[in-house]
């Protein structure tokens, strides 16, 4: 039995019976809307039913992870985020202090786990976690123990106290002009895809997974405009597989092609459209309609496209340049040079965040700094 009661503040409670066998038992939480309260009858009931309510004094870290995981986390990001999500809470979270009730872990715990996981945690033994696996760790705890709190779970955060991870910031590698011409130039002479493929990268700045999703229809090349709508993932066992969702909502966005991309498109749609027709019924990408694919039309996994890029900055003398995501960093800083607005930049690359451009792209950027020095120097004139 299950219902909700309003009570004198204008909050709601709701109310679930979870005993089994004839004993009474019942879970109440009270929540300041009807909505809320139904959302959360509506889990517990689910959770009655499969058989995963727990006493709350007895509930274990792993138990409530699960939980967590499958409840807040599995709706709401993509499908490969919450794989990585499960991957990591299963490799690095569940045996070392999965068995431990949530109401009794320790900040002493956790202190713990993260001096032996920086020294031993990997899997195979070789030796400590990076200062950035230990921060996504840390991360998807904290998500984790600040609903615990909110739901009444756990009186306080255990891991307020222990200092986040802090993984020193990479520099960006870009390529520099002359170093684009000899790509591009060497693209052209060996590999039409590739040079396709890589102009496409530098002038829109899309991800790789986002490339690898892109169908003819939501290219528009009489306004020039393309619209990123889902990405390709390489999943083990499975293969190349198509996502119709983006890393995040920031994601989804209309990007402007210039005119001279969309010149390229046109001669490359045509290129592929008279190779479809020579395979005739060899084509097996009639119902993808992807742009970039493989001669008969079906998806490549992601690491294909390595493979390809790395044969091309080897011809051009520039191995060091062969990582797919370099164009995106290429094109970001390429605005930034030529002083394009930072919200800008931030569409244009599907940014979450306006911090996230800011951090990557723009602390980088002295020659901006050295202006603005000499603008100063100019007004003060001390």
């Amino acid at each position: 039995m299950a219902h909700i009661e309003k009570v004198d503040d204008g909050k709601y409670k709701a109310i679930v019976e979870i005993g089994v066998q004839g004993k009474r038992k019942r879970r109440t939480r009270t929540l300041d809307t009807y909505k809320e309260a139904e959302n959360w009858m509506a889990n517990m009931i689910r959770d009655k039913e499969e058989g995963q309510i727990t006493d709350p004094n007895n509930i274990t870290v792993s138990e409530y992870f699960e939980r967590y995981l499958r409840i807040h986390k599995k709706p709401t990001v993509a499908t490969t985020t919450y794989d990585n999500y499960k991957r990591r809470y299963e490799a690095h979270i569940k045996p070392d202090i999965g068995h431990i009730k949530l109401k009794d872990l320790h900040p002493v715990h956790l202190e713990e786990y993260f001096q032996i996981k920086r020294s031993r945690g990997k899997i195979n033994g070789s030796g400590g976690l990076s200062e950035n696996t230990l921060k996504k760790i840390y991360v998807l705890m904290n998500q984790c123990f600040k609903k615990a709190v909110k739901f009444n779970l756990i009186r306080h955060n255990p891991l307020d106290p222990i200092e986040s991870p802090s993984p020193k910031k990479k520099e960006v590698s870009v390529m520099k002009k002359e170093e684009i011409v000899e790509i591009i130039k060497t693209a052209k002479e060996n590999d039409f895809f590739m040079f396709v493929f890589i102009s496409t990268m530098l002038y829109t700045g899309l991800r790789k997974s986002e490339a690898l999703a892109l169908s003819w229809n939501v290219i528009d090349l009489d306004n020039g405009i393309l619209e990123v709508k889902r990405r390709l993932v390489g999943k083990r066992g499975v293969g190349a597989v198509i996502e119709e969702e983006t890393k995040n909502n920031s994601s989804r966005r209309k990007i402007k092609l210039s005119e001279r991309l969309v010149g390229l498109l046109k001669k490359y749609k045509t290129w592929q459209l008279e190779f479809r027709m020579l395979l005739g019924s060899d084509y097996k990408g009639d119902d993808l309609d992807l742009v970039f694919c493989k001669p008969d039309g079906e998806r490549y996994y992601p690491t294909s496209l390595n493979k390809k890029m790395k044969k091309i900055t080897e011809k051009a003398n520039l191995p060091h340049k062969s990582k797919i995501h370099i164009m995106r960093h290429t094109f970001a800083t390429i605005n930034v040079n030529n002083k394009v607005g930072p919200e800008i930049v931030q569409k244009m690359l599907g940014h979450s965040t306006i911090s996230t451009t800011m951090d990557i792209y723009y602390h980088h950027d002295t020659d901006q700094q050295k202006e603005a020095v000499k603008h100063l120097d100019n007004a003060l004139k001390i």
